[in-house]
């Protein structure tokens, strides 16, 4: 009997041993967790250095934004969150160098970060200011504002957002005492029409002035006050950077300036007289350039009279301005087929420390069309022209070169039969060369150049 149930005890020992074999011959199915969701950060950048070049800027030694100049920001930039190499390259007329970084920036998830190109190229204090906030949803019915210092050489100021036309003398300002490179917290404020103003630190006396703005629905602006290189006399100006644009804001006052070249061989002195009501130049010689003469920004008419006959107008003509914008105003052509006329341009004074800006006018009506030559030495035989082909009444725009010493010289289109020069020349970082190519006095050859600007 013992034997028996020793038999069966072994058998179901066997059994047992089986099914646990055929339990591990199973498959166990193991759940694998879903990827962690890839967490965005922000990045956009904003170019706010006055008297720096345009620029590169690379993430990662990858360019993301390319050839910005002052004034121009970029929208913002999805990223994924992590470390990143993030630098500035200053393009020079001959290379490329970064001013800078790279920095190592740790971008956090769900955050926004403007990085602003700050200070001067001149007093080496060119340097990035970094702002950083989180992401967070705009109420309906509100737009939201952000604002920072950014003009160096303006001192502690205070600033005023009101309604339109509001006096200040009972006012408080928004942000008081605010210094250079000093930034506010976002300010979401009602959907409406503003009136932005700035004045020096516990003064009422406005230093900028916005004028109305009208900010829309979903409006989300950083406002960058920096030095002003448009006209009038406000020391600032504001950028608005917003979502998909940066804008300049120019004081609400700031009038068009206009200066006057005579440029007509044949001509004798003349006078300008600007809306038939004010002589605003009086006995201007062939090749005089004016001062700026400030006016508002408007369509005007502008007469020329020979200063010796007033009243008989040699040129009649209307010329719309824009606000806060510069203006060459050539009178050029000749008396003798009565082709004088006016031939208004656009000028961009802002100067840039690393470069010499250079702007060639061709204003001789009797002139073939000229190859421009610009050449380390006196030499042309195996150069290759700047600017071929240049007619009456075109320009060449503002060429950057590397500061030094440059022969200029102006051929008949095609040849290398010099009308003008070779001139030798010295170029100064920071300053802006222009010069017209024009007549001799009573018309004809020899070519000759009024000088402008920094000449």
């Amino acid at each position: 009997m013992k034997k028996i149930v020793r038999t069966l005890s072994l058998i179901a020992l066997a059994t047992t041993l089986v099914a646990c074999n055929d339990d591990d011959d199973k498959k166990v199915e193991i759940e694998t967790p879903p990827p962690a969701p890839v967490v965005k950060t922000y990045l956009r950048v904003l170019h706010a250095s006055a008297d720096a070049p345009l620029v590169n800027v690379k993430v990662n030694n990858n360019i993301v934004v390319e050839g910005a100049d002052y004034s121009v920001g970029s929208t913002f930039f999805e990223l994924d969150a992590a470390s990143y190499s993030v630098a500035v390259d200053a393009i020079l007329p001959d290379e490329t160098a970064t001013v800078i970084g790279p920095v190592d920036l740790d971008l956090m998830g769900n955050k926004q970060y403007s990085v602003v190109a700050l200070g001067t190229v001149a007093k080496s204090t060119l340097e990035p200011l970094i702002i950083s906030r989180d992401v967070t949803e705009l109420a309906s019915g509100n737009v939201r504002l952000q604002v920072l210092h950014g003009a160096p050489d303006v001192p502690q100021v205070d600033v005023y957002v009101t309604p339109p036309d509001v006096a200040l003398s009972n006012e408080n300002p928004l942000l008081s005492n605010v210094a250079y490179k000093t930034y506010s917290d976002a300010l979401d404020v009602p959907v409406g029409d503003y009136q932005v103003r700035i004045t020096l630190t516990g003064q009422k006396d406005v230093v900028y002035d916005s004028g109305t703005l009208a900010l829309g629905e979903g409006t989300d602006l950083l406002v960058v006050a920096v030095p002003n290189t448009k006209t009038g006399t406000s020391p600032v100006m504001l950028l608005a950077q917003g979502k998909e644009s940066t804008n300049v804001i120019a004081d609400k006052n700031a009038p068009s300036h206009v200066r006057a070249i005579h440029a007509v061989a044949d001509a004798p002195a003349v006078n300008l007289v600007v809306d038939d009501t004010i002589t605003a130049l009086t006995d201007v010689p062939f090749k005089a350039v004016s001062d700026y003469l400030p006016l508002s920004p408007t369509s005007h008419n502008f007469k020329v009279e020979p200063s010796a006959a007033v009243g008989t107008y040699v040129v009649d003509a209307d010329v719309t301005l824009d606000k806060s914008v510069h203006y060459s105003v050539f009178v050029a052509g000749q008396l003798a087929d009565n082709s004088q006329a006016s031939w208004p341009v656009v000028d961009m004074p802002r100067r840039v420390a690393t470069e010499a800006k250079v702007r060639i006018f061709h204003a001789a009506p009797n002139a073939p069309q000229v190859d421009l030559y610009v050449t380390s030495d006196n030499d042309i035989s195996d150069d290759t022209a700047a600017f071929s082909n240049v007619p009456f009444k075109a320009e060449t725009g503002y060429v950057s070169l590397k500061p030094g010493t440059y022969y200029v010289t102006a051929t008949v289109a095609g040849t290398k039969d010099a009308a003008i020069g070779p001139v030798m020349l010295t170029f100064e970082g920071g300053k802006i060369y222009s010069a017209a190519a024009v007549e001799s006095v009573g018309g004809g050859l020899p070519l000759s150049l009024i000088t402008m600007d920094d000449f």
